[in-house]
């Protein structure tokens, strides 16, 4: 329980409480699997599973169809808009870098998560290895450190992905019906 609350108020600093709510089922669950997967390098004889591509790509690639499924379920087709930029004749230098953009978030997610952890077993190994009985309760300590470090920055970067997607164009849809009430009360 303390650990959900605690990701749901970290959600809920981003995107809203009742949003937080809303897709608490998933940033939990890839808050408990990456920690989890983090911490089981620390014990002795095991890799931690997030040492690996596969398995940093696919919380990524769920994020990454995630976001873009929510920005469609809750904007519908106008979510795309925001890929063309902010004026129409942007539209062709913004279509490349926003696609860009987005399909850079799932490689960098993984690959963040990917060289942290590795990194961080791979010096924790060689210590242990020179120095096997003074340096272990330290270095566990850093461990179970950079275990949370990297499981919050991976579900805050979920988070602020996802809260983009859902809240990109709730703006341009209040303007968009502000608008022709606006111009009738002008017509007036």
């Amino acid at each position: 329980e303390i650990v959900t609350e605690a990701v749901l108020n970290m959600m809920s600093n981003v995107m809203g409480r009742e949003k937080a709510r809303e897709f608490l089922p998933l940033v939990g669950s890839l808050a408990f699997f990456i920690f989890f997967s983090n911490i089981l390098g620390l014990i002795p004889g095991f890799q931690p599973a997030t040492g690996s591509l596969n398995t940093t790509l696919a919380p990524a690639a769920v994020v990454f169809l995630a976001t873009h499924i929510y920005g469609v379920r809750k904007n519908g087709i106008a979510y795309f808009k925001h890929f063309l930029g902010p004026v129409w004749w942007l539209a062709p230098l913004m279509l490349p870098l926003e696609i860009i953009s987005h399909c850079v978030r799932p490689v960098s997610l993984s690959l963040r998560l990917l060289g942290n952890i590795f990194g961080d077993h791979t010096a924790g190994t060689i210590f242990f290895g020179l120095v096997p009985l003074v340096l272990p309760i330290p270095l566990l300590l850093l461990g179970v450190l950079v275990a949370v470090v990297q499981t919050l920055v991976f579900c805050l970067l979920s988070t602020v992905y996802i809260a983009m997607a859902v809240e990109a164009h709730e703006e341009d849809a209040v303007h968009a019906e502000g608008a022709p009430g606006h111009e009738a009360a002008a017509a007036h």
